[in-house]
């Protein structure tokens, strides 16, 4: 990871709220792992162990080892100097309310000034009451579909999560993970001449098959010519498409030496 990045994302705390399922507990640190964030605090869980929780999201033992328990939101939340809370419902009091999308930016922004940030998260069966949210300067929302509106805590987690990274590699300017093929698995583009080859020997096979009976095979096989171009197919392709033709080529004469001996045995085997 980035240098500035880790730096910049080791200023959020995240909190939840009296989790009841440890299960959930694991899927948050799972999120945390994936998206750079290092520091978990439980308020009251309904069950806590580390061994299972890292069970359920391996190689999570430096994050797990990092959780603190608390018996109060007010405590967890003590020494951030911003405090986010996340709720599903609008609720009637007047609150600052940001979509995770604009979130993101917003936190990894007051992140940049040397804050330091907690997102706090609600347990599952009622998520953050008024009370807790009243610890909060900002509620985050993901807007859903407005027929079901609730999360699950890891799904909202890691929308959440996403954003943060997202901004925070942006804004340090950090090389994004690369989702090309690993060099030693990239194969070069197939060569004119491979292509010319491969087109000569579909053609033949495409004829055996009758699909240019009685009519110029040029206009068909200029088609087959745009989509093989179009499909930018590389040597290892080529050579597929081509054994593929060259198969059945192979089949239609191997196809006929078992007609012709089944004639000749039925020739031999008439009185």
């Amino acid at each position: 990871m980035s240098d500035e990045r880790s730096l910049l994302l080791d200023r959020f705390r995240v909190v939840l709220q009296e989790p009841q399922d440890l299960v959930n507990i694991a899927l948050v640190v799972r999120a945390m792992k994936n998206m750079g964030l290092g520091w978990l605090r439980l308020v009251r869980p309904a069950e806590f162990d580390a061994y299972r929780i890292e069970g359920i999201a391996h190689d999570t033992r430096d994050v797990v080892d990092r959780t603190v328990l608390y018996e109060e939101l007010e405590e967890a939340v003590g020494d951030a100097d911003l405090v986010a809370g996340t709720s599903a419902r609008r609720r009637s009091s007047r609150r600052r309310w940001l979509a995770a999308d604009k979130a993101g930016p917003a936190l990894v922004e007051q992140a940049l000034e040397g804050q330091r940030i907690a997102l706090v998260f609600g347990p599952e069966h009622r998520g953050l009451s008024n009370a807790e949210l009243d610890f909060c300067d900002m509620v985050i929302n993901v807007p859903t579909a407005p027929e079901h509106t609730s999360l699950n805590l890891g799904h909202a987690a890691v929308i959440l999560f996403y954003e943060l990274w997202k901004t925070a590699t942006c804004r340090t300017g950090a090389t994004p993970r690369d989702l090309r093929q690993r060099r030693r698995d990239r194969v070069p583009p197939a060569s004119s001449e491979e292509m010319e080859r491969l087109l000569e020997r579909w053609q033949e096979a495409m004829e055996t098959i009758g699909l240019f009976a009685g009519v110029d095979p040029l206009p068909k096989m200029r088609s087959f010519r745009s989509i093989f171009q179009r499909a930018s197919i590389d040597r290892r392709e080529a050579g597929l498409l081509e054994a593929t033709a060259f198969e059945i080529l192979h089949y239609e004469q191997r196809a006929r030496r078992r007609l012709r001996g089944d004639a000749s045995e039925a020739s031999e085997d008439r009185p």
